[in-house]
């Protein structure tokens, strides 16, 4: 089973699987269509993060994040902070190699097959739709059509919905590095080529720093949420949130509401908490020690504060709804597992639309941006000989319940730990099937993206309509409605897990940004067969709780 951000991965990843392949074969062959179909979002100048279980439930999580650059420890940047675009705002890419980590450890197929469907999608190219035409056009008017970015993107490919649209010079980066590996893109030519783009426009990249980077393995951080062992990516992920999270809400028998606006009021009290200790986190990091937020002590004192303002009531029945002022977000994920029991999340991102917006000409590589919006001075290696990695959102987690077990991702910049938080609560508590716990509106407490700080509370369409006064009433600044009509805002999940002792695979796909399931029927013995589109199947997917047909 192979839940994916877009259909073109999904298809890709399925047919690996139906071929023989393994779940992170799969996993990484459809990443990379994603660098192609979905390259608004994500790429080749990106970061990833991934979770792996194994077929005996051992987890391992793989940090993809790229360091910031070393001159930054002695760079004077105007303004004390880094700008949201440009070549200042570029870390290093972590993902070519998070690819090649994975394929080292878990692959079972030739790395250069993995990555020639998304060559193959590149050169022939694929029709755009609307949010990839919307992207397009927003970034080609406010870089202007001198800039390097129309030359690379625009020229000879159309720009509206249903117009085709070709990449031949990332097809043939996508194949140098199938060919080559990673040194390709990190002390190759590639390399080369990139840091001459960023060293011409006045950033602070530095072949060294591209020369050092290495993801790694690091175990993940596992809680117990009721019957159910909940694990996500470790720091410099942002998964620890959902864990505080879920503790707090247990901790104040959230697990026993059943009242509607009581359960959103207590889970978006649990966000605030969390996230008032992960302002005083540092923005950069190469590793960072989470057990205080975690600990005994700091959830009875947070539990404290959550009941008392519970007792009290904030604001006067019929508060005025805030005007809204959120914007979409960034990333797209996959989830795949394969009929052996082996799983994995795969999580990547440019961070804001387009990244960086620079672009390495010739080669189809648009830079991240991970540095937007953040301070402009950092001891580059903390003190150690490592480089300092930036805090990121994005998180994947496993969780594991009476033999059953799921792992999940979504897009969303700092929505992410609160869509997942909602999902989980979904299928733990109430024992939903994962597309229910996925379908259902929701809540985003605050504006996606770091740094913003706001506490604006978006409602989904589709809550009961007595809702948002209610919440109000209670003290939160309710988004007026309409607000929260753009999906974007709710992440796009992806889902895939496995019953015990391999009884079955299930799975997952979110309506909101296009995300597609897919079954892969695969006799044992069979090299190659077919695969089933399974994306309006239901039946095929079943909870953690239960017994999946």
């Amino acid at each position: 089973m192979i839940s994916a951000g877009c259909r073109e991965a999904a298809d890709t990843g399925a047919a690996v699987l139906a071929s023989g392949g393994n779940a992170v074969d799969a996993a990484i062959a459809a990443s990379a269509v994603q660098c192609v179909r979905e390259l608004p979002w994500c790429g080749l100048g990106g970061d990833a993060f991934a979770l792996v279980s194994g077929p005996d439930g051992e987890l391992q999580a793989l940090n993809g994040a790229g360091a910031v650059p070393r001159a930054l420890a002695t760079a004077a940047i105007p303004g004390g902070t880094l700008p949201r675009f440009g070549p200042l705002s570029i870390s290093v890419p972590g993902l070519v190699d998070a690819w090649w980590r994975l394929w080292e450890r878990h692959g079972s197929r030739p790395f250069e097959a993995l990555i020639e469907p998304a060559a193959e999608l590149a050169d022939e190219g694929f029709a755009l739709d609307d949010a990839f035409a919307r992207a397009l056009d927003r970034v080609r008017i406010a870089v202007g059509g001198d800039d390097p970015f129309v030359s690379e993107f625009c020229e000879g490919n159309g720009s509206s919905p249903g117009d085709g649209f070709r990449l031949p010079a990332l097809a043939r980066t996508l194949r140098e590095i199938a060919a080559g590996g990673p040194s390709a893109f990190y002390t190759g030519p590639l390399a080369s080529d990139l840091i001459a783009t960023v060293d011409g426009l006045g950033g602070l990249l530095s072949a060294d720093d591209l020369a050092a980077h290495s993801s790694d393995f690091e175990p993940p951080i596992t809680i117990r949420y009721g019957p159910a062992e909940v694990s996500v990516t470790p720091p410099v992920s942002m998964g620890w949130v959902l864990l505080q999270q879920l503790l707090l809400y247990e901790r104040l028998d959230g697990r026993l509401i059943d009242g509607e606006a009581d359960r959103i009021d207590l889970m978006v009290r649990c966000k605030h908490a969390a996230f008032s200790d992960l302002a005083g986190m540092p923005r950069w990091q190469e590793a960072s020690d989470v057990t205080p937020v975690l600990s005994e002590d700091l959830l009875d004192r947070w539990c404290s504060v959550i009941a008392d303002q519970r007792r009290s009531v904030l604001a006067p029945a019929g508060a005025p709804a805030a005007p809204a002022a959120a914007s979409g977000t960034d990333t797209t994920c996959l989830s795949v597992a394969d009929g052996r029991g082996l799983m994995v999340t795969f999580i990547h991102s440019l961070f804001n639309e387009f990244g960086s917006r620079v672009v390495v000409p010739g080669t189809g590589i648009v830079l991240n941006d991970r540095l937007a919006k953040q301070p402009a001075r950092v001891d580059g290696t903390g003190g150690s000989d490592r480089p300092r990695r930036p805090l990121h959102t994005l998180v994947g987690y496993h969780v594991a319940q009476r033999g059953r077990r799921l792992v999940g991702a979504t897009p969303g910049g700092r929505g992410q730990v609160q869509t997942n938080f909602q999902v989980l609560r979904a299928v733990i508590d109430d024992g939903a099937d994962p597309q229910a716990a996925i379908d259902g509106p929701r809540w985003l407490s605050g504006a996606p993206r770091l740094p913003d700080a706001d506490d604006l509370l978006f409602l989904e369409p589709g809550f009961a309509s007595y809702l948002g006064s209610e919440l109000a009433r209670r003290g939160h600044s309710v988004a007026a409605d309409g607000a929260a009509s753009d999906n974007d805002l709710f992440g796009s999940c992806t889902i895939a897990g496995a019953g015990p002792q391999g009884s079955g695979t299930f799975g997952a796909a979110d309506h909101r940004r296009g995300a597609a399931l897919v079954r892969v029927d695969r006799p044992a013995d069979a090299d190659e067969t077919g695969y089933v589109n399974d994306n309006e199947a239901p039946g095929s997917r079943g909870p953690l709780g239960e017994e999946t047909p």
